[in-house]
């Protein structure tokens, strides 16, 4: 049976269009083949008043069923607004361009993307449209029009004026409700969701300010949630390092009250060697603990002066020289000829340093060597400490100065470490501007390297600086 044209619309129509646009993909290079298709398919439904047109990737003409209507001169169609109507979302009863009722736009009910590729992503090849035919208005009619326009002029206007302000309100009104949407999607918890914005008018500027708030806001609570989770990883880290030497001190003092008449004076002595050993441990964690702690809030202040940097590595290196030995670690110091005074806190350099000589002497193999050396730089002075120890793996690396990270193998000897002191260094060198490079090869050893500004190349006003400025 023959459909009628409300069958054809609500039935038929989608289907119908749907098949053609599988016929048309692939014979979109071959203009005379989809001219014959769709001239074919015009044919059976020109009695609904019915124009479909194949447009092209950027929204230009290719073929039509009705060669001479609107849409042979129009010159494009905006495909974001295609893809937007190929959405279930898209509703059909909107008017993409409010200020001609009769655009083609306005026309279009149906719209099937081409792909020549199943599941892709990009934009499609082309965009197959159905639209309703436009009005048309013979001679006649419009004299008989002219003849009775006085009659009819005041009603004519006051109707234009009402439909005008009809659609103009439920174009906002629409816009309205999508802003409302958004709003509300985002309260929701929805942190990701923003609003699309198609104009530059006062609803499209309040859209683009709240999509800026919104970013802003969802970077804030991102960064809320990981500090969060660094302040409980920070606590758990915190409660294992200080729980462990905790346990073992009980365990030697209830030994030695329980069985100390019984224990020979040798053992009596290990057992309080190691628990010195063990509050000497507490005692380094409480201090960089507390460190680390200034220097991230800003109140560690930054003194800086102009100094003799070798003269502070031979003062750090002869403090350090009873640990190495107790490691059988050879610890030696070079300084290249003109090294220039440089301008620094020498008490925070001085634990840079420390701590730097500290963790080449801790990871290192018996027998082997850390060595500290300066060289003179442009306008700045390079300082490196390199071991010969086990080296660092290449995905431990960017890892090495997190808090508490101790790594694997080489970085993970039980009692080596707080896993604090590569943190405070890079927090100290970072108050001073600098940062702090690592390279490591696994088996071959470590070298830590940063600079410092040479004297007279920084403003002597700025002789105390909080942890983390610029000097």
């Amino acid at each position: 049976s023959v459909p009628g044209e409300d069958e054809w619309y609500e039935e038929l129509a989608e289907g119908q269009l749907d098949s053609l646009a599988l016929e048309l993909l692939p014979r979109l290079d071959d203009r005379d083949t989809a001219d014959t298709l769709l001239e074919q398919y015009g044919a059976g439904v020109g009695k609904f008043d019915v124009e479909v047109t194949l447009l092209d990737q950027g929204g230009f003409l290719i073929s039509s069923t009705q060669p001479d209507s609107l849409s042979r001169v129009l010159l494009n169609v905006d495909p974001a607004l295609l893809d937007s109507m190929a959405t279930d979302q898209w509703d059909f009863g909107s008017y993409p361009n409010p200020y001609n009722i009769d655009a083609y736009e306005n026309r279009i009910f149906d719209v099937s993307p081409l792909w020549t590729e199943p599941d892709s992503v990009g934009p499609p090849e082309a965009y197959l449209v159905a639209s309703f035919t436009p009005l048309e208005i013979t001679v006649d009619d419009y004299a008989g029009f002219e003849r009775r326009l006085w009659l009819q002029a005041i009603v004519v206007i006051l109707i234009a004026a009402a439909a005008s302000g009809l659609i103009l309100m439920a174009w906002l009104s629409r816009r309205i409700h999508s802003l409302n949407l958004g709003v509300n999607t985002f309260s929701e918890g929805d942190l990701d969701y923003r609003i699309p914005v198609r104009s530059n008018d006062e609803i499209g500027a309040l859209g683009r300010t709240f999509n800026a708030m919104a970013s802003r806001l969802a970077t804030l609570i991102e960064r809320l949630r990981q500090s969060e989770r660094f302040h409980r990883r920070l606590v758990a880290n915190i409660s294992h390092d200080l729980r462990t030497p905790m346990a073992s001190l009980r365990g030697y003092v209830e030994t030695l009250i329980l069985k100390g008449d019984d224990l020979s004076p040798a053992d009596q002595e290990r057992y309080l060697g190691i628990i010195a050993a063990n509050l000497d441990h507490l005692e380094k964690l409480i201090h960089h603990t507390l460190k680390l702690s200034q220097l991230d809030s800003g109140q560690a202040k930054f003194r800086m002066e102009s100094f003799q940097l070798e003269e502070l590595l031979n003062e750090v290196v002869d403090r350090m020289r009873g640990m190495a030995a107790e490691k059988g670690v050879a610890l030696e110091s070079a300084c290249e000829p003109a090294v220039p005074d440089v301008f620094a806190d020498p008490l925070q350099i001085g634990q840079v340093l420390q701590n730097l000589i500290e963790n080449g002497v801790k990871f290192n193999r018996p027998g082997g060597l850390v060595e500290v050396r300066l060289r003179p730089g442009d306008r700045e002075v390079e300082v490196e400490v390199f071991d010969t120890g086990e080296g660092i793996p290449a995905e431990d690396l960017p890892h090495v100065c997190e808090r508490f990270y101790t790594g694997d193998k080489s970085r993970s000897q039980k009692g080596q470490g707080s896993g604090l002191g590569l943190a405070i260094t890079e927090r100290i060198l970072a108050g001073h501007g600098r940062s702090l490079a690592v390279q490591s090869n696994p088996g071959q050893g470590t070298s830590f390297r940063f600079t410092l500004p040479a004297a007279g190349e920084q403003d002597p006003d700025e002789s105390a600086l909080e942890a983390g400025g610029t000097p």
